[in-house]
């Protein structure tokens, strides 16, 4: 049996430490891969101070360097970490996303990663009382345009599982995971949008949509996505609060998820997706680090190191 890969999202050291020195960072604590976070918070080419801003070749020339750069520390880029608002009743809003989702699948050609992971259409911003097919229609609708870049860019865009709207304390729309099912056959059956489109599991969330309408515990949603999830974002929680805490930290039966992913027959990165920030905002490094001992301990305790 190969040896299992562990990788730890870049986010909050990337906004610490800047862009090469979280990839030097990362490399030093163990982790064999970064989920590189493209910072959509932040990066917007309507901002004058984001390199979203500069022209393609000025934005190529960056991202060829920090992939150099990750190369030379044998850090893998497993994949990256694009949109996080989906689009909503906003169409001038909607079409600055897709000028900016192109962004995002450029850069994530430039850096090797196969997958950029972008959120879907979500109640937290349409509301809970949208019409299901309006929600159904915004999200064919948004990836339908997203998968055009990446398919020009060679790339897999990966939508990611989604847990509650906190604010009305009901399930997402796309949290229910027959109807993330349903939108995602629904796209994948356009042409070949299958071949550029999987999931992001994401443990966190689909533990917190467990609590409403018989949906999954996270083992049992990665049985039903099988083959479709590309790549995963590990983080526990109490099922009520996004906490993305380390693993065995919350209430998520980690061995099932590991025999489930077992059952699919998953051999990419077991990525870690988590706020540093629990133990303090000094104590990120040190959290960072015990994160990865801890995925490795394990994966070494069921797999052999």
């Amino acid at each position: 049996m190969s040896k299992k890969l562990v990788a730890i999202t870049g986010g909050g050291l990337q906004r610490d430490l800047g862009d090469f020195e979280a990839l030097k960072f990362i490399k030093s604590i163990g982790a064999d891969g970064v989920d590189f976070s493209l910072m959509s918070r932040i990066n917007d080419y309507r901002n004058p101070d984001s390199i979203y801003s500069k022209s393609d070749d000025e934005i190529i020339d960056y991202y060829t360097k920090l992939k150099k750069h990750a190369d030379d520390l044998g850090l893998a880029i497993c994949h990256t970490h694009g949109r996080l608002d989906g689009f909503y009743d906003d169409e001038e809003e909607n079409e600055a996303q897709n000028k900016n989702a192109r962004i995002d699948c450029l850069i994530t050609s430039i850096l090797k990663a196969p997958v950029c992971v972008i959120h879907g259409v979500n109640s937290i911003k349409m509301g809970i009382e949208c019409e299901p097919q309006r929600m159904r229609d915004l999200n064919f609708e948004m990836f339908n345009k997203f998968l055009v870049h990446a398919k020009k860019y060679n790339i897999q865009i990966a939508t990611e599982t989604f847990g509650d709207a906190l604010l009305w304390d009901e399930c997402d729309f796309f949290g229910n995971m027959d109807e993330f099912l349903k939108s995602y056959n629904r796209i994948a059956a356009v042409g070949d949008n299958k071949k550029y489109f999987s999931v992001c599991m994401d443990t966190g969330h689909t533990n917190k949509a467990s609590r409403y309408r018989n949906n999954p515990t996270p083992g049992d949603a990665i049985r039903m996505l099988g083959d479709k999830i590309s790549v995963l974002h590990l983080h526990d929680n109490d099922t009520f609060t996004d906490q993305h805490k380390i693993p065995m930290t919350g209430c998520i039966d980690w061995n099932d998820v590991f025999d489930a992913l077992d059952e699919i027959g998953f051999e990419g990165y077991y990525n870690l997706e988590l706020f540093l920030h629990h133990f303090g905002q000094n104590f990120k490094k040190e959290t960072a680090e015990f994160a990865i001992k801890v995925m490795r301990n394990m994966l070494d305790t069921r797999y052999g190191a």
